[in-house]
């Protein structure tokens, strides 16, 4: 493996790893935060909640790092595993002309899906880790050598891989299954062979199931409720058909609404109509001119249709899991897919077109995204330097900060992807919020400033002074609902 990753040929790593430094290069040398980055940032060592999501993997990758969360460099990983991502996808799907390369390039660099993966730097290596794992569950089970790397590593791929994030789940089936359309375009499906990565598959989650119940007795924690994952089991596969309708919504959101990526306002819904008509066109004339017994033809036809189930197949698992851009890992390698299609000349260009504009946008977005976070940041920056310089003999006394600042320059947030880029800095329940205040403060100022109590910070949310600082029965409050410009 090694020698083939030095092969010459393979510049499109390099190159790849070069565009992936400068596109997000904002993220090292900005202050980009979310809510989430803000809590936390530097020091990151709340794998309690992971752990009651299932997700103990991330507890041993926080052991392996001693917790220290360190942005240059967890980015640095992320950037190396995303190569060996696009590595694996390419030799799966047998990516090899020079266009089909630099294109899956692009798309694994300026996909909105990275970004915010990348965003969340404190969590990016692990869930990387976790695509990665996914991708060679499938990759060493039809390349592996010998019993060892087509049976046993497979397994332990899914495993590692939904310990670190289920959503995942989607991931894994979706490669799976878009390689099988593949070995069935191109007459080499061997249905004993698939039958058996099933198994193994279904073995691996059977398995992450008991690792995960080990690790809630081991460190006496109880299955968080949060998006229903304590309810993870056989019990949601009764919802099986509403489930079913609701993965082809998802499809239908994640291409052509505003609901998970801002899609109106860069004609995404057109070009994404364009992508998936070329895509049928090519299908169709593959299958009319091939050879491939007529059965395998009508099932290259029933996988195509169920896309969007297997893309979304992890609601049918988790029963109340929102489709979001860290959970939809499973869409790039569907796109990665289409660009590995046999398409014919005539509609190879066009594909050509369409993928081209998309990543212009996709570029536009990404860069909109980190200048409404730095906006924000920057704005929230302000205010509270505003306030605290201004009492600073006061500081013993509580700050409540009421409100969100709503970013107001429409030139970004109209280009941004959407997802937290629209947020304020601070989360509105009242514990989160007050982590979040006294975390900024500590990082910004190296102050331990208090926070008021939750019964107050309650009742001044409906409270109309118009000033932006005042003080009220020895709180100091900062309404962000009154900054302007």
């Amino acid at each position: 493996m090694k020698k083939e990753l030095l092969k010459k040929e393979n510049w499109v790593f390099v190159i790849l790893f070069v565009f992936l430094f400068f596109v997000h290069l904002p993220l090292m040398t900005k202050p980009i935060l979310t809510a989430d980055v803000l809590l936390n940032n530097t020091y990151y060592q709340g794998y309690s909640w992971e752990i009651s999501l299932g997700r103990f993997g991330l507890y041993i990758f926080g052991l392996l790092k001693g917790f220290i969360s360190v942005p240059s460099f967890e980015l640095f990983l992320s950037f190396l595993l995303i190569v060996l991502i696009t590595f694996f996808i390419m030799k799966l799907f047998g990516i090899d002309d020079k266009i089909s390369k630099l294109f899956t390039v692009l798309l694994m660099t300026l996909s909105p899906i990275i970004s915010a993966t990348l965003l969340f730097h404190y969590c990016s290596v692990p869930y990387l880790a976790a695509f990665l794992c996914g991708v060679l569950s499938v990759y060493c089970f039809y390349e592996g050598k010998n019993k060892w790397t087509r049976y046993c590593l497979p397994i332990l791929f899914v495993v590692v891989s939904l310990s670190m994030y289920q959503a995942y789940l989607s991931l894994i089936i979706t490669t799976f299954i878009l390689f099988q359309i593949k070995l069935l375009v191109d007459h080499k499906m061997n249905f004993k062979k698939s039958g058996m990565y099933l198994l193994l598959c279904i073995f691996g989650i059977v398995l992450y199931l008991i690792c995960m119940k080990i690790s809630l007795f081991i460190f006496h924690i109880d299955m968080a409720s949060y998006s229903n994952a304590n309810q993870i089991g056989v019990s949601t596969f009764l919802n099986f058909p509403k489930k079913f309708i609701e993965s082809y919504q998802l499809f239908y959101q994640m291409y052509f609404t505003n609901q998970i990526t801002k899609n109106t306002y860069f004609y995404h819904t057109w070009i994404h109509i364009g992508i998936f008509l070329s895509f049928i066109l090519s299908v169709g004339y593959k299958l009319i001119k091939s050879t491939i017994p007529l059965l395998h033809k009508i099932l290259v036809v029933i996988l195509i249709l169920l896309i969007p189930v297997f893309l979304n197949c992890v609601i049918f698992v988790i029963a109340d899991s929102k489709l979001q851009l860290l959970m939809s890992a499973s869409y790039l390698v569907f796109f990665i897919f289409l660009l590995s299609f046999p398409h014919p000349r005539f509609i190879k260009l066009f594909i050509c077109i369409l993928f081209g504009l998309l990543f212009r946008n996709y570029w536009i977005q990404d860069q909109a995204t980190y200048m409404t976070l730095e906006e924000t940041y920057s704005t929230y920056y302000t205010v509270i330097d505003g306030a605290i310089k201004s009492h600073m003999n006061q500081l013993d006394q509580p700050f409540i900060v009421i409100g969100e600042i709503k970013n107001t320059n429409h030139n970004l947030t109209n280009k941004n992807y959407g997802y937290i880029s629209d947020e304020g800095l601070f989360w509105t329940e009242y514990n989160l919020r007050k982590l979040g205040f006294e975390r900024f403060c500590r990082q910004a100022y190296g102050l331990d400033i208090k926070y008021g109590e939750e019964k107050d910070y309650l009742t001044y949310q409906s409270d109309f002074n118009p000033d932006l600082v005042y003080e009220k029965d020895g709180n100091i409050i900062i309404n962000l609902n009154h900054y302007t410009k």
